[in-house]
C-alpha cells in the first residue's frame, strides 16, 4: 500500500516552510573522528570506521549524520570493526543529482559493502537507516548477517509521523505553544489521511513536484533536495511486504515515548520478522541511542555477543 500526504487549504504555505526547514537541518558535531572516502559508482561516501572484528555498520535517520552515533561507536570499537557513515546527499558525502529513494540507498549500502569487501554485517539501523537496513535484509544472498532496528519511521502509521514531524519543524523542539502545535499535528495528520484516501496524486513524490513555483521569485516554494526527496520516499515505500523474507537474528530497540514513530510499529516488526526480538525503553522517545547510551549500548553489546 503507497501513503501519501495531501496539502490544502491555509496550511499549505506552513508545510512549505516546513520542508524549507528539513531540507536544512544539521546534525551537532559531538565527536571528532578523522573521515575516510569511498567512491561508489562516482558517488564519494564518506564514513569513519575503528577497530577489528566481526563488522558493525551503523545507518543515520533522515537529517543526520554519522555523528549521531558518537556515544556508540567507542563503546564496540574494542571488539568490532565498527563503521558509520555518512548517506549521500548528508554530513560531508556527495549529494548527486539523482532520485534519493529508500531503494537507492539500500544499494549504495550494499556498494559500500563490497567496495569494503565485507561479508556477515551486523547492519544497525536508525529511523529512515532502519527502513534501509530492513530493506537489505529481506533481500535474497543478503550481506546482513544480524539486523538491528532502532526506531524505524514509516512502517505503518505514516499520517502520525508526519504530522508529529510537520508540526515540530514549525514550532521547534521545545515550544510554549502546546495547544498550537496539538493543532498543526492534527492538520497535518489529518491533511495526510485525506491524501491517503483520494490517492490524488499517486506518490508523494509526485505531488511534491507538483507544487507550484513562488510567483514573485520564479523559484520552486519547495525545491526537491535530497532530505525532501527522502521524505517522499518514505511516504511512498511500504516495507511490510517485505518483512517475511528477512531470517537473520534481529533486534529491535525502541522508544517507548517516541512521538515519531508508534511502538506499535515496533510490535508490527516483531510479529513479522521471525527470528525478533523487541526491547522498549520506557523513558525514551526517537532517538535512544542519544537519549540513553548507556542502556542501549547494553542492549545492542548483549545481541552483538550472541552466538559469538
Amino acid at each position: 500500500m503507497r501513503r501519501f500526504l495531501l496539502v490544502h487549504g491555509p496550511l499549505s504555505t506552513l508545510l512549505l516552510f516546513f520542508m524549507t526547514l528539513w531540507a536544512s537541518g544539521q546534525a551537532p558535531h559531538y565527536l571528532s573522528i578523522p573521515s575516510k572516502k569511498v567512491n561508489l559508482s562516482g558517488v564519494n561516501v564518506y564514513f569513519v570506521e575503528a577497530g577489528k572484528g566481526p563488522a558493525v555498520l551503523f545507518l543515520h535517520g533522515l537529517g543526520g549524520t554519522w555523528r549521531d552515533w558518537s556515544a556508540n561507536l567507542p563503546a564496540f570499537a574494542a571488539t568490532h570493526r565498527v563503521m558509520a557513515l555518512d548517506f549521500p546527499g548528508s554530513g560531508a558525502s556527495d549529494k548527486p543529482g539523482v532520485q534519493y529513494s529508500i531503494e537507492w540507498l539500500t544499494e549504495v549500502v550494499e556498494r559500500f559493502l563490497q567496495e569494503l569487501k565485507i561479508e556477515g554485517v551486523t547492519l544497525v539501523g536508525h529511523s529512515m537507516g532502519g527502513l534501509v537496513a530492513l530493506n537489505l535484509a529481506a533481500h535474497a544472498k543478503s550481506p546482513v548477517k544480524k539486523l538491528v532496528v532502532i526506531d524505524a519511521v514509516g512502517i505503518g502509521d505514516k499520517a502520525e509521523f508526519l504530522g508529529y514531524a510537520m508540526s515540530k519543524k514549525i514550532m521547534g523542539a521545545e515550544t510554549k505553544w502546546e495547544s498550537l502545535e496539538g493543532f498543526l499535528k492534527n492538520e497535518f495528520r489529518a491533511m495526510a489521511d485525506s491524501f491517503i484516501k483520494d490517492q490524488k496524486p499517486k506518490t508523494a513524490r509526485e505531488f511534491f513536484e507538483s507544487i507550484p513555483k513562488n510567483p514573485l521569485t520564479g523559484n520552486p516554494f519547495l525545491p526537491m533536495t535530497p532530505n525532501v526527496q527522502m521524505t517522499a520516499s518514505i511516504i511512498d515505500f511500504d516495507i511490510r511486504p517485505k518483512l517475511a523474507s528477512i531470517r537473520q537474528p534481529t533486534l529491535i530497540l525502541w522508544g517507548a515515548k517516541d512521538p515519531v514513530a508508534s511502538p506499535q510499529d515496533a510490535s508490527l516488526l516483531r510479529k513479522e520478522i521471525r527470528s525478533s526480538t523487541l526491547v522498549l525503553f520506557p523513558d525514551s522517545g526517537h532517538s535512544p541511542m542519544m537519549e540513553h547510551p548507556l542502556l542501549f549500548n547494553q542492549e545492542l553489546g548483549k545481541f552483538l555477543r550472541a552466538g559469538e
